[in-house]
């Protein structure tokens, strides 16, 4: 019997509603941290977290200071939806070497005089 098929735009929603949650996980992790408690260490922490995780720092920021109480996780994922539907589509960030030269030709390579 063959493996269930599993369409992109499913993937991409359940990828994205896992992304929020973490969001959502974290903002409340940095809440308690940097403003409950004043722990430099461990909001340091968290924020490197969010830079290794390729999260946007804004999009935390925005939550933190929303406004709303960072315990009702439903008042947070709707401004979380209102604050990516005003970003727009993300850019790729970053690039390396293989994609750094894709549709352009290769230069050729220069020999060398031998006199």
């Amino acid at each position: 019997m063959p493996a269930p098929t599993q369409s992109c735009s499913s993937r991409d929603r359940f990828t994205a509603s896992t992304q929020q949650a973490l969001v959502l996980l974290l903002t409340q992790q940095l809440a308690d941290a940097q403003i409950r408690r004043a722990d430099a260490r461990g909001s340091e922490r968290l924020w490197q977290e969010v830079a290794a995780l390729d999260i946007d720092p804004e999009r935390i920021t925005a939550l933190l200071y929303s406004g709303h109480d960072v315990d009702d996780r439903e008042a947070l994922r709707h401004e979380d939806d209102a604050w990516l539907n005003q970003q727009g589509p993300r850019p790729h960030r970053g690039w390396s070497l293989q994609t750094l030269h894709l549709g352009r030709p290769r230069l050729p390579q220069r020999q060398l005089n031998r006199a």
